[in-house]
């Protein structure tokens, strides 16, 4: 769309696969089998992507099988940030944006790096929509 403007990139974090890190450098040893865990991480990294513009959500996963998602920003209802313990540390979480009606339901932002950020976007997306 001409009159979109990106608001934020990004992809699941790294730091979220910091179990398949430990895993690596625990077998790196073990005749290079360490380095199926580091692809594993690899592969959940780049199979991912987000795009929050001043129009829509966009959520791609997947790299055989892909699985899209595009929410309007006027269909947004709500949406919830969840850290857990480790996420708290290593500074990631995970954004759920319902919408209401036959629409996607529930969309997930999976591991995303500093999710305050995202946060903070989609309340102005939201404070934006109920001025107008």
């Amino acid at each position: 769309m001409e009159s979109e403007k990106p608001l934020w990139y990004g992809q699941m974090s790294w730091r979220s696969n910091w179990l398949l890190i430990v895993a690596f450098l625990l077998t790196v040893w073990a005749y290079g089998f360490g380095l199926i865990f580091l692809m594993i991480g690899y592969l959940r990294v780049a199979s991912t992507e987000y795009f929050i513009s001043n129009e829509r959500i966009f959520v791609r996963y997947g790299l055989l099988n892909r699985k899209t998602y595009e929410i309007r920003n006027e269909w947004i209802s709500s949406f919830l940030v969840s850290q857990g313990f480790m996420g708290k540390i290593l500074n990631y979480g995970r954004i759920w944006i319902s919408t209401p009606g036959y629409g996607t339901g529930v969309t997930l932002l999976n591991n995303v790096h500093n999710p305050s950020i995202i946060k903070n976007i989609l309340d102005a997306i939201l404070a934006q929509i109920y001025r107008s």
